[in-house]
């Protein structure tokens, strides 16, 4: 845990960054490829959070985190490695008013609770999870499912099927 009071860190324009191992985000690993046994599926994880203001004087944290993770493509359930790059804005509000806040609006920013014990980890750990691919997957001609151990073009298993299919009638 890494608890600030996050207005208090917007109002004074302070920063924190470092770099945390992945291993310390539970449901993080929870989405990684296990590429070995205890293998946490990536290396360390950068960030930064700067406290600041938008130009209404609201309460703002930037947030930047970056790193590389090991998915698990869902094509060919290979290990896909992702580059994670997030640069986000969050303004903080208070927390009855949070509901009336938010907003789909993508020219505006997301909104947080403010809260005088804010676990920094927990926020970063969220972003990242929101910023994962719901499906990640190689590009068509990367992943492995498309190609046999030669490197020839191989049928994909729904293809042979729907050919089977076809002999039939």
């Amino acid at each position: 845990m890494m608890l600030i009071d996050s207005l208090k860190f917007s109002r004074d324009r302070q920063s924190a960054r470092g770099t945390l191992p992945v291993a310390g985000f539970d449901r993080l690993r929870d989405s990684l490829f296990a590429v070995a046994p205890g293998a946490d599926g990536g290396g360390g994880i950068r960030y930064e959070v700067r406290g600041s203001a938008d130009a209404r004087d609201h309460p703002l944290l930037g947030l930047k985190v970056s790193g590389r993770l090991a998915l698990q493509c869902q094509r060919c359930l290979k290990v896909l490695d992702h580059e994670l790059m997030i640069d986000t804005a969050l303004r903080l509000v208070p927390e009855e008013a949070l509901d009336a806040e938010m907003s789909d609006d993508p020219d505006k920013a997301d909104c947080i609770a403010a809260s005088t014990e804010l676990d920094l980890l927990a926020l970063i750990e969220d972003e990242i999870l929101l910023a994962l691919p719901a499906y990640p997957r190689h590009e068509d001609a990367g992943c492995g499912a498309s190609t046999d151990v030669a490197g020839t073009k191989k049928d994909s298993a729904f293809s042979v099927l729907s050919k089977l299919g076809t002999l039939k009638q």
